[in-house]
């Protein structure tokens, strides 16, 4: 039997974000309150890279962030480009690691969101990617992919913000691992250990 907790419904969007610090028009999370949030360690990983290139309160830019630091994640990683103009909230996946094939049967790469055959996740994707747009933070959280090879997987995610100016979010990095939710059920008998 599948654990509930694994799939929220398709209207809820299931995040926990930082607060807002410093002066001007920016924020950043503070602490590592989102990090004690995440459940898997290659997620902390990830983020703690993310975290150490964030300098003087400002998001990194996408050259700070380098492939090489990044080998044994790179299967799932990808570069989401938001649009500056948030016209029909289109975003665009700039790259995105091989590893994706197996999930979508295709190259996802250069594809819009809405063009990814994800049935109706592209709408929890867009309230995703908005919100880490709109308020300029972190997210993590834990969802069904919505692709009918990976039906019977859970998907672990975050989304990171990143900016060529230090403040305006222009491109978000994305970490996801794909487990079995079978392997998750018998992992941990806890379910608030499920949640991101």
């Amino acid at each position: 039997m599948v654990n509930k907790t694994l799939m929220p419904h398709p209207n809820i969007l299931i995040i926990f974000m930082g607060k807002k610090i410093g002066a001007g028009n920016y924020t950043m999370i503070k602490g590592n309150a989102l990090r004690h949030q995440m459940v898997l360690p290659e997620q902390k990983t990830v983020y703690d890279y993310w975290r150490s290139k964030c300098r003087d309160g400002r998001f990194p830019r996408r050259a700070d962030i380098s492939p090489n630091d990044l080998v044994p994640f790179l299967p799932t990683i990808s570069f989401i480009e938001a649009n500056a103009l948030k016209q029909a909230n289109r975003y665009k996946v700039r790259l995105a690691g091989t590893g994706f094939w197996t999930h979508y049967g295709q190259e996802i790469t250069g594809c819009y969101i809405e063009q990814l055959p994800i049935g109706e996740r592209r709408e929890y994707w867009n309230r995703v990617l908005n919100q880490v747009v709109d308020s300029r933070k972190p997210t993590a959280g834990v969802t069904r992919p919505g692709t009918p090879r990976s039906a019977h997987m859970a998907q672990f995610w975050i989304r990171l913000p990143l900016s060529e100016n230090g403040t305006d979010i222009n491109l978000i990095l994305g970490f996801d691992q794909f487990i079995k939710v079978s392997e998750v059920e018998n992992s941990s008998q806890d379910s608030e250990k499920i949640f991101a």
